[in-house]
């Protein structure tokens, strides 16, 4: 699915030491003006130019802003190729135009998939940060969906790609932040109430770290099935601590599903998904074919 053309000219300047963006590479905030368009905790493509543009998290409203008035701190203002303030033009944060992820490819683009039915509430399948943000994410959600044929599966799916690397600078929303009214293939199943969700996610440490809001046995059995496909390689439990533990109720993955207690979040590193996306998938698929 893809949004209604939007762009609004804008000026992006600091912030004010009390709104807590200085240091906060991903996030800005937009004036009451901006706010009719881009609401409070929405995701905006920010360009300063043809080739410098990223996607940052509204953090922040303040209504007594010039209309046109964006701020954001110099962290944030680095990844789009400056520390000083700037013009530029703000977008949705997808694609505008219906384009394969070949085309999207090429473009260097972000797009969303959706393959849903209105009665599914089974298992949402998600890949928040596919194409080259986190590679091979993206397959592995599409693998359990086409293992799973006939079952009550939904799958959600974000691809982002740059023709110069940086994708996970350019197009990476944490999993915390991503907000349905930028997504419109998500709005269609955000209020659904799966019973489960499975996000499938890329680290840099090595290995594979499971957790989420799913029940402890559920996470085991996933455990047991990814650690016989991976072999000798590390499948852990998340520690309560651990901040890729992907517990947080503001997570995709818990509050996509009923109550918010059935997510399930896979964190794997790189050498997993190079050689594993597969088998880690079809474990996950094997596990879930007996619950959905």
């Amino acid at each position: 699915m893809v949004p209604i053309p939007v762009s609004i000219s804008v000026s992006v300047t600091s912030p004010y030491e009390y709104q807590g963006l200085n240091d906060d590479p991903w996030s800005c905030s937009v004036s009451g003006a901006i706010a009719n368009v881009f609401g409070l905790g929405s995701q905006v493509r920010v360009r300063r130019n043809i080739d410098n543009f990223a996607i940052y998290t509204v953090a922040d409203v303040r209504y007594q802003d010039p209309v046109n008035r964006v701020r954001m701190g110099s962290a944030a203002r680095q990844r789009v190729g400056t520390p000083n303030v700037f013009s530029a033009t703000l977008h949705t944060a997808l694609a505008t135009k219906l384009m394969s992820d070949t085309q999207a490819k090429n473009a260097g683009e972000f797009v969303e998939r959706i393959a849903d039915a209105p009665h599914h509430h089974g298992l949402a399948v998600l890949a928040p940060h596919g194409g080259v943000i986190e590679v091979k994410t993206d397959l592995q959600a599409r693998w359990v969906m086409d293992a799973l044929p006939n079952a009550d599966v939904s799958c959600w799916i974000c691809s982002g790609w740059t023709s110069e690397g940086g994708a996970h600078a350019r197009w990476h929303v944490a999993s915390t932040e991503i907000h349905p009214a930028s997504f419109p293939g998500l709005a269609t199943i955000a209020d659904r109430g799966f019973a489960y969700a499975v996000a499938f996610h890329g680290m840099n440490a090595a290995g594979v770290r499971i957790g989420g809001s799913a029940p402890d046995e559920l996470k085991e059995m996933l455990r047991q099935a990814i650690q016989s496909a991976v072999g000798g390689y590390s499948v852990e439990l998340a520690a309560d601590d651990d901040p890729n533990g992907g517990t947080s109720p503001d997570n995709i993955v818990n509050w996509i599903t009923a109550g918010g207690g059935g997510g399930v979040h896979i964190e794997q590193g790189p050498l997993i998904r190079s050689k594993y996306w597969f088998a880690v998938a079809q474990a996950v698929a094997d596990v879930f074919r007996g619950l959905v």
